[in-house]
């Protein structure tokens, strides 16, 4: 997972970076003001939980089953039931120095009764319990918890132009996300608005912070998924537009006008798309591309001291690197043993050449015309093995990996009506093994794993029942594969640079995956070490 978010900013240009960090500091500039505007540092949030009245009478008339509710001795009618909800939503604890004004709840048209505190601990409700004012002539408030006598400060009912409407609570500690409910009985003030719940409102003042109504519990939590919902989305956006962004082709042109690349056949279709990709960046630029092996675009390499060249080749590991010249490892060509489709015995499943495939040291007897030994009959006949003519990387690659260094030094090329004595023949390029192999019965031969579809006669040979796998591969379980390195003159710069600079680029790497191509940055984690690039 850290390698992965590493090669993504690997991938990442500095504008993009810049613009990423941009990106973050606004985010984080609007989350600071959405929490400074709207929520507040330090932040008392209330909501109601209930809101109700009780015992309430119909046509001035008590309803039948009415409850009696009596306060000191005198009973309640034409009441109310509130339940409030007092939280610390805000980022820090909140002590009593922070309070620049008390946090009182008015409830217009009703008188307080009593209330209670609920679902606080203990210091908290001791700090909160209430001690009602009434007017003289009624009977004292009854205060079942404040015989203690510890002259803490309490919550008063507030009574102006001699009405109890307001609670006003004393500075409180709550800690951040904590919470406790009042329960508050109110009745009515005798101006007949007790038809309809009372329309509560707060006062206080927090230093750094507000008083705020909220919705109720559930409300918040959809509020809350709401905001993480759009930070979310935020990130997401942000992350996929800078991978868009490094996945872009942007190329760098130059003032020379041609550049030939020249060699490998099997990685000649993916440099096919990487010519077609930087001639549409730089029109102005013409890639000639060469398909004549290994060995003969390092010659031209060599031989065209004033040309702009690149020479392709397939590369087996231990290979000794071609001295005076400079190598750029771009990554891993995946081959395979491709057979034509005639050449199994249909066993059933599990069973078919296609699955089990052949050994290595079957393979070796075919490839170098020795004959092979069909116990369990899974060939329908003696196949006919294909091979690359002399010189060749794949065939280099399919020598040293495969066979164990077992193979012809020299073979007749393949015709319509002949394959040699031995059964073995040979070809000059990867299309036409291929075109051999699908119109040929009983041929088999050797290939770039992704190739296979445009010849429909052709089917993939499993190498030790291993098939050819990116998982495989990098497993170290499949042992036909090839470093591909691009030589270049020493020291080469202008367009040769250019192009191999967009050519291992992410965007590029990316357009050349699962073509039986693994580019570096997919080698980091490979249980071979001789495949990984040199960084």
């Amino acid at each position: 997972m850290v390698e992965t978010i590493a090669d993504f900013f690997d991938g990442l240009s500095n504008g993009q970076l810049w613009a990423g960090a941009l990106v973050c500091a606004l985010s984080a500039s609007l989350v600071a003001f959405w929490l400074d505007r709207y929520q507040g540092w330090r932040r008392i949030s209330w909501s109601e939980v209930y809101n109700g009245p009780i015992n309430k009478h119909i046509n001035h008339q008590p309803p039948p089953g009415m409850w009696e509710i009596h306060w000191q001795g005198r009973q309640i009618s034409e009441g109310s039931l509130v339940m409030l909800e007092v939280r610390n939503s805000g980022v820090q604890t909140l002590e009593p120095e922070h309070f620049a004004a008390p946090l009182a709840f008015t409830f217009p048209g009703k008188r307080v009764v009593h209330f209670k505190v609920r679902d606080a601990d203990e210091p908290l409700e001791a700090t909160l319990r209430p001690q009602v004012r009434v007017p003289a002539d009624a009977e004292p408030a009854d205060d079942t918890r404040s015989g203690s006598g510890v002259g803490v400060r309490q919550a008063t009912v507030r009574a102006p132009r001699g009405q109890a409407d307001t609670i006003v609570l004393p500075a409180f500690t709550l800690n951040r996300r904590d919470w406790f409910r009042l329960l508050v009985l109110l009745e009515d003030d005798g101006a007949g608005s007790s038809a309809k719940p009372p329309k509560i409102t707060a006062d206080g003042k927090l230093k750094g912070g507000r008083v705020k109504r909220t919705a109720g519990r559930a409300r918040r939590r959809w509020a809350t998924a709401i905001v993480v919902t759009l930070v979310a989305a935020l990130s997401l956006g942000s992350g996929v537009y800078a991978n868009n962004e490094s996945l872009k082709l942007d190329a760098t042109c130059s003032q020379a006008r041609r550049l030939t690349v020249t060699g490998s056949t099997a990685f000649s279709p993916l440099a096919h798309q990487v010519k077609e990709a930087y001639e549409e960046q730089c029109p102005e630029t013409d890639v000639a591309l060469e398909a004549n092996g290994s060995s003969k675009g390092l010659e031209e390499l060599r031989s065209n001291t004033a040309a702009e060249t690149i020479a392709m080749v397939d590369t087996v590991a231990g290979q000794e690197p071609e001295k005076g010249l400079d190598a750029h490892h771009v990554g891993v060509i995946v081959f395979a043993v491709v057979a034509n489709q005639s050449l199994a015995q249909d066993l059933g499943p599990g069973q078919s050449l296609w699955d089990r495939g052949l050994t290595q040291d079957q393979l070796g007897q075919i490839f170098t015309g020795g004959g092979f030994r069909n116990e369990d009959g899974r060939l329908a006949e003696t196949p006919v093995a294909v091979v690359r003519d002399y010189g060749s990387g794949t065939r280099d690659a399919f020598e040293a990996r495969v066979t164990g260094g077992k193979g012809r030094t020299s073979a007749p090329a393949c015709t319509n009506d002949s394959t040699g004595s031995t059964g073995v023949c040979s070809v000059s390029s990867t299309m036409e093994l291929l075109d051999y192999v699908n119109r040929t019965k009983n041929a088999i031969g050797y290939a770039e794993a992704d190739a296979l579809p445009f010849f429909p006669n052709v089917r993939t040979v499993p190498i030790n029942s291993t098939p050819p796998t990116k998982e495989n591969v990098l497993d170290g379980d499949y042992p036909f594969w090839a470093s591909e390195i691009l030589y270049t003159r020493e020291g080469a710069s202008g367009l040769t640079l250019n192009f191999l600079d967009f050519l291992r680029s992410r965007g590029v790497s990316k357009l050349l995956e699962g073509r039986g191509f693994l580019p570096c940055r997919e080698l980091r984690d490979s249980k071979v070490a001789e495949m990984r690039c040199e960084e």
